[in-house]
């Protein structure tokens, strides 16, 4: 096969062009800390120190938040209410009856008023009412007649109970820690999928790193070649047309080189970015060839994935928000009612020690409140019917998402398992095609094959490295998807568990 001496000089100029790249990188490198990174040690960078792991700890938190602030709704709250300084100038009508006769009479009003209040309220989460501890006072100052008045109210006890059969903090009790369950299970599931990331970025970089090293290997076996071809054109027992076929070879294993140093840069920065790394440091993988002899039972897989993963308990909340959405709207369908209750103790003196003396006045009072809609064009059935059908559709969906589910948790676990056969059979490959290129090469030099069987045996040699690492790294990719599902760490038979003390940071 010819080539033109113009394709010949492109070919060099393009080469040199890799080689000043890539040189600079290296340069730029050289005083850069070195680190040698298994597997294991990526996966566990990747779960402390990237931006998706830190991102997923400050969602954990978001949640645990509302997680706390669900349970102190359950606790007594204190409240302090005062109004310091409160003037009104104005006019009101006072109505009074004079015999059988009605009298208005405009009335000036031109006061200073001070107030303040504590209030202790506690949920009732057996009815969903509220009790309420009340103490207030107010002091009034009239400044047209210079009088003023004290309004106290020491103690007061009020309950307040809706009776439209809706119970808010009953579901509340039921959703809330099934939602921070699912938070918990999620952030796990997250760190897994953290791995399988840094797992994919892992054999990228271990993929660069051996085509640079076979590369290199190529680079040196090609010059050994070509000087060799060199020799048997000069003593007239190949062809010219070999000769340039091996000049080609070597000047393309020479282009390989730069494109392989280019590669190995591109996918450190991409590992490296992953793991938060802001400095410049050189990352170097010690890559295990073998992997465990693990097969996942899949009945197991699909028992740990439907009691750990959030997507189940993601399936059970929605199922129970749209319960809860329902329950609200039939509630609000029809006649409503609400009841309250109160009783205490109150005062009015125009002396301060006089308003808090021993001697006060009963108060108190019983409500029924009751709401009837005479005409609302059925907005409170229709909103009843449309959360109604909202609830029937999520549980359809969420039925057909949990067989979904089922059917990926078996189809991971079954693509791990037949994984590491594959992992097996090209790490035989492999050894067969370096043997085979390694045959080629010595009997190229003897003569007994030509140039065209040496460059197929060293394409092949080349390839079956390349795909094993390939398929080593889907083994892990898939290990680690499993785990993402089902949350158990089947290596050392355990369910994932993260202490989430540690997390919150409390």
């Amino acid at each position: 096969m010819m080539f033109s001496p113009i394709n010949r000089i492109f070919s060099v100029i393009l080469c040199c062009g890799l080689l000043m790249t890539t040189a600079n990188a290296q340069n730029q490198d050289a005083s850069a800390p070195k680190y040698v990174f298994t597997l294991e040690d990526v996966v566990h960078l990747a779960k402390e120190q990237s931006n998706a792991a830190i991102a997923a700890r400050h969602q954990f938190r978001s949640s645990y938040y509302r997680y706390r602030a669900y349970k102190a709704s359950y606790l007594p709250q204190v409240t302090l209410t005062t109004s310091p300084t409160t003037y009104d100038h104005s006019i009101y009508t006072v109505n009074s009856a004079n015999g059988g006769d009605f009298q208005s009479q405009e009335v000036t009003r031109n006061t200073f008023t001070s107030s303040a209040g504590l209030n202790v309220s506690q949920e009732v989460a057996l009815t969903g009412g509220s009790v309420s501890l009340m103490s207030d006072f107010r002091r009034v100052q009239n400044l047209t007649s210079k009088n003023t008045d004290y309004t106290t109210s020491p103690l007061r006890l009020l309950f307040s109970q809706p009776l439209n059969g809706y119970n808010q903090l009953k579901w509340e009790k039921k959703i809330e820690p099934l939602r921070y369950e699912e938070a918990k299970q999620y952030y796990i599931a997250q760190l897994e999928m953290v791995s399988a990331v840094a797992t994919t970025r892992f054999f990228n970089l271990a993929s660069a790193q051996i085509a640079l090293t076979m590369a290199e290997v190529n680079l040196a076996n090609n010059k050994e070649l070509y000087d060799i071809s060199k020799g048997r054109y000069m003593i007239g027992t190949i062809a010219e047309d070999a000769l340039l076929q091996m000049e080609l070879r070597y000047m393309q294993a020479e282009s390989a080189l730069s494109t392989a140093q280019i590669e190995i840069e591109l996918a450190r920065m991409s590992l490296r970015s992953y793991l938060g790394f802001r400095d410049n440091v050189v990352i170097e993988l010690n890559i295990n060839p073998g992997v465990p002899a693990l097969k996942i039972p899949s009945d197991k897989a699909l028992e740990y994935a439907l009691h750990n993963s959030p997507d189940v308990i993601s399936y059970n909340r929605q199922i129970l928000d749209a319960e809860q959405a329902a329950a609200r709207a039939k509630s609000q369908k029809g006649v409503t009612m609400s009841l309250s209750a109160s009783y205490g103790l109150n005062k009015t003196a125009t002396e301060f020690n006089q308003a808090y003396s021993p001697r006060f006045d009963d108060a108190q009072g019983v409500a029924l409140s009751i709401s009837i809609p005479i005409l609302d064009w059925n907005q409170s059935r229709n909103r009843y019917r449309q959360a109604k059908s909202q609830q029937e559709m999520i549980q359809t969906q969420m039925e057909q998402s949990t067989t979904d589910f089922q059917q990926q948790v078996f189809l991971q676990v079954m693509q791990f398992n037949m994984q590491e056969k594959q992992v097996y059979i090209n790490a035989k490959a492999d050894t067969v095609a370096q043997k085979g290129y390694e045959v080629a090469r010595q009997r190229y030099f003897t003569g007994k094959v030509n140039v065209t069987d040496l460059n197929i045996a060293d394409d092949a040699k080349n390839a079956a490295k390349q795909k094993y690492i390939l398929e080593l790294g889907t083994y892990w990719q898939y290990y680690y998807r499993v785990r993402q599902y089902t949350l158990f760490d089947f290596l050392n038979n355990k369910p994932l568990d993260v202490n989430f003390d540690d997390i919150i940071g409390e």
